[in-house]
């Protein structure tokens, strides 16, 4: 009976009232057996069931039920032997005491089984309560280190997934707490067309386990706002009972942070690898052990070989520049230091020359000994070609000062001796004359030069505006022809023209296409000595038109024929400067034959040889209605002009004193009324006072400007009026902010006095309209 852990269990728990009833049964079914038993021994052992059943009672039911079960078998004892002999004598009475003794000993026997099995109840009872003790205070750490991971955890439980438990890092996860209990699509249902809730269904259906990494999530930070991309590693474990699943637990980690950390550093290798890319440049690292260079991706595309013929990259440097890097690198090694070199390398491909800045230092270990060489190699060949341009450019700007101070210093010379001679009370009118007339073409020389320079400046701008009109491009080379005879005649040159039967029809700038025509013989004159052939043939194909100005000249050198057209650019020439000019006329032409979308070429055999130029026009479309070409063009539309009226006012305002005298005398010999002023206060005084018909102002006045003076006057004075400027600054928008000021013409200095008296002639006949361009 003890070893029945659970009958001892359930005596155990019986109450007082129970016990007795137990034990009162067990009496009447021990009497019961007893009276049974009578009926086959006579009654010879009438305590034979008692005795085992009082120590039962006294071990199940404790002392007093047992104290029942005893009076029962002491009475039915009694009964017995009574009946039997009236008399309890002899045998019976024996038996009667022994069972009287012996049941208290029975009854004692049995509490003493009662005593220790209720200590061994209890020391179970103990065990069990420890053992259990143990198991909650285990899952209660284990559910708050769950509730502590650094990661995220979720258990659910059955096919819906309904949460049990979730940790804190889960609930900032989806931005939501009090999980607990609520199915798991909905409580996170931006989550339930996401991979996550497929594999939480596999994971449920088949009990495999699944793990993923850098999975993209989308998840709201709080209800009702906007869903966030988050990046999670995690793991699913299905939860069993037996063989059955009942749920999935969910573990994993927020890695958000860490993939955009190394999304951002992959993009930064990216782009720094675009950098050394864009930039021709390596990062090296060189082994002194082995010497033996590791360079970056970007070493390919500057040598032109792989990675691993890069080890050694000695043999693709010029072995000129060896002995200097090496010299370098290893004074870096000695100090401990940095070297700078540049030298010249070649690419494995193609063998073309490389120029390669080197740049290294010295990493050294814990003991100060050097290990190792880093450093970066930068493709500068573009660098250094970029500086031998520059360089070049250096020196045709200096030749070109040099060009342009001789070329405006040679008709400086004359003029002044021409301004002594006037000068001399002796000078005969002759002399004056010759003076006169060496003045007016040094002026015109130097004109010519300024005009050039302002042309290459507003067409290397694109600032040139064209006046295009249908004619025969055979009059532009006789315009041309007619200007550059005199120095055809001068150096004593044989000009041959070979014309066009057909006309050459093109649709351009006559004077522009003069002046192109014009600085090839210029050029041809100048650069072929004294009694020199030059020819100038024309001819047309189907869709274009052709000049060409050849002659026999010194001819042009193969390296100066690719940039024969770059400004600045000229030939050989000695110190005496014979053959003149800036270099920049054939800039002018290609510039202009450009502009009309035609193209010009420059041919030549050599030094001594002679030069050739070719220019292609496009030929000009027929116009609707068969225009015909105009003979004359532009200039021939115009009749003689006639002077102004004599006795017209004029103001003349310059602070150059000399300018504005001379300019009155001018105007003055040819019949008109001129009065001077140095300062704009002062002119504009006069001019309220006087009202003179005509205004000529200079730009460039120190008290107020020619432009502030215009509008001043053209506030001040409603009668009829003509403003004329006149300035150095010969910019388009110089000309625009004139016009705009009120100026109805605007001249850049120095102004022909014919240019200006035919200006005064058109604009104050009678009823003629001001006109407002530039003639």
């Amino acid at each position: 009976m003890f070893r029945n852990r659970g009958l001892l269990r359930a005596l155990a728990e019986l109450s007082p009232r129970a016990r007795f009833a137990w034990a009162a049964l067990l009496a009447l079914a021990v009497l019961a057996g007893q009276v049974l038993l009578r009926s086959v021994d006579e009654g010879k052992v009438p305590f034979l069931l008692f005795n085992p059943a009082i120590v039962f009672a006294a071990a199940a039911f404790g002392i007093w039920p047992a104290m029942l079960v005893y009076g029962t078998g002491l009475l039915f004892g009694l009964h017995v032997f009574m009946s039997a002999a009236l008399t309890l004598a002899g045998p019976q009475r024996a038996a009667l005491l022994a069972y009287a003794v012996m049941g208290f000993v029975y009854i004692y026997l049995g509490q003493l089984g009662r005593i220790y099995a209720g200590r061994a109840m209890r020391a179970e009872r103990q065990l069990v309560a420890d053992r259990l003790a143990q198991s909650e205070a285990r899952r209660a750490y284990l559910h708050d280190l769950l509730l502590q991971a650094p990661g995220f955890v979720a258990v659910l439980r059955g096919p819906e997934h309904v949460i049990e438990l979730t940790n804190e890092a889960f609930d900032e996860l989806v931005g939501r707490r009090d999980l607990t209990g609520r199915v798991f699509r909905a409580a996170v249902p931006e989550l339930a067309g996401q991979a996550l809730m497929a594999h939480l269904d596999e994971a449920f259906r088949t009990g495999g386990r699944y793990s993923a990494r850098d999975t993209e999530v989308l998840v709201r930070p709080a209800p009702g706002a906007a869903p966030r991309t988050h990046f999670i590693d995690f793991a699913l474990q299905p939860t069993n009972t037996g063989a059955e699943v009942t749920g999935v637990f969910i573990a994993g980690v927020d890695v958000t942070a860490r993939k955009l950390a190394r999304d951002a550093l992959l993009l930064n290798e990216e782009r720094l690898k675009d950098g050394l890319q864009a930039a021709r440049m390596a990062v090296w690292d060189c082994d002194l052990a082995t010497e033996q260079v590791h360079f970056s991706d970007s070493a390919v595309a500057i040598f032109g070989a792989s990675l691993d013929v890069l080890r050694q990259p000695w043999h693709l440097l010029h072995p000129d520049d060896v002995p200097r890097l090496r010299l370098a690198r290893e004074r870096a090694l000695a100090e401990r230091g940095t070297y700078l070199e540049t030298v010249r390398a070649r690419r494995a491909d193609t063998g073309a020359e490389l120029w390669i800045e080197v740049r290294g230092r010295v990493l050294t270990d814990q003991a100060g000994v050097p290990r190792t060489l880093r450093g970066v190699t930068i493709d500068v060949t573009l660098r250094h070609v970029a500086e031998l341009g520059l360089r070049e450019a250096e020196r045709r700007k200096d030749e070109f000062l040099a060009m342009l101070a001789h070329e405006l210093r040679n008709p400086l010379a004359p003029i002044s001796a021409a301004a002594t001679m006037l000068q001399h009370p002796g000078a005969t009118p002759p002399q004056v004359e010759r003076a006169s007339a060496i003045i007016g073409r040094q002026a015109a020389h130097m004109v010519r030069l300024v005009d050039d320079l302002l042309d290459a400046a507003r067409i290397s701008r694109g600032k040139v505006e064209l006046r295009y009109e249908p004619f025969d491009l055979a009059l532009s080379v006789e315009d041309a022809v007619e200007q550059v005879r005199p120095l055809l005649e001068r150096k004593g040159h044989v000009l041959t023209v070979r014309g066009s039967p057909q006309p050459l029809p093109v649709d351009g700038d006559r004077a522009r296409l003069t002046q192109v025509v014009a600085n090839l013989l210029n050029n041809a004159a100048r650069y072929t000595p004294d009694g020199g052939a030059i020819e100038v043939a024309l001819a047309a194909s189907a869709t274009s038109v052709h000049v060409t100005v050849s002659d026999n000249g010194c001819g042009i050198a193969p390296a100066l024929l690719p940039g024969v057209f770059d400004m600045f650019t000229q030939g050989q020439r000695g110190r005496d400067r014979t053959q003149g000019g800036l270099g920049i006329g054939l800039a002018i032409v290609h510039g202009l034959v450009r502009m009309h979308g035609g193209r010009v070429a420059a041919f030549s055999d050599g030094a001594g040889q002679g030069a050739r130029f070719e220019v292609t026009l496009p030929l000009a479309l027929p116009r609707a209605g068969g225009a015909a070409l105009s003979p004359h063009g532009a200039a021939a539309r115009q009749g003689p002009q006639e002077g102004p009226p004599p006795g017209t006012t004029v103001l003349v305002v310059d602070d150059n004193r000399d300018a504005a005298d001379t300019l009155a005398a001018l105007l003055h010999s040819h019949g008109m009324h001129c009065t001077v002023e140095y300062g704009a206060v002062a002119a504009l005084q006069r001019a309220v006072r006087e009202r003179p018909r005509v205004c000529i102002l200079d730009i460039g006045l120190p008290d107020m400007d020619g432009i502030e003076l215009a509008r001043q006057l053209r506030q001040r004075l409603d009668g009829p009026l003509l403003l004329l400027a006149q300035s150095g600054y010969g910019q388009a928008h110089d000309r625009a902010a004139g016009l705009a000021a009120g100026f109805d013409h605007y001249f850049v200095k120095p102004v022909a006095l014919e240019t200006l008296l035919a200006v005064l002639a058109q604009a104050l006949q009678p009823g003629a309209a001001q006109a407002l361009a530039e003639p």
